[in-house]
């Protein structure tokens, strides 16, 4: 779910991938192993794309009726 979110955000934002390592500090090939859901996000990582792409966090992340 969260994977698909954040996916969901950088297309908003009209970014790639490549873009949001390097804005985000993680290491593109973590971040497409994130976004496969193949590894978790930390709430680190969803910190730092959330201030990368200038949104709030709350929007990376289900809420209760998402769950």
């Amino acid at each position: 779910m969260v994977a698909v979110t954040v996916a969901s955000e950088l297309v908003r934002a009209g970014q790639t991938t490549l873009w949001l390592a390097e804005r985000s500090g993680i290491a593109h090939p973590a971040l497409q192993k994130k976004l496969a859901m193949k590894v978790d996000f930390t709430v680190a990582d969803l910190a730092d794309i959330a201030a990368a792409l200038d949104i709030a966090v709350t929007r990376l992340t289900p809420t209760s009726d998402e769950r």
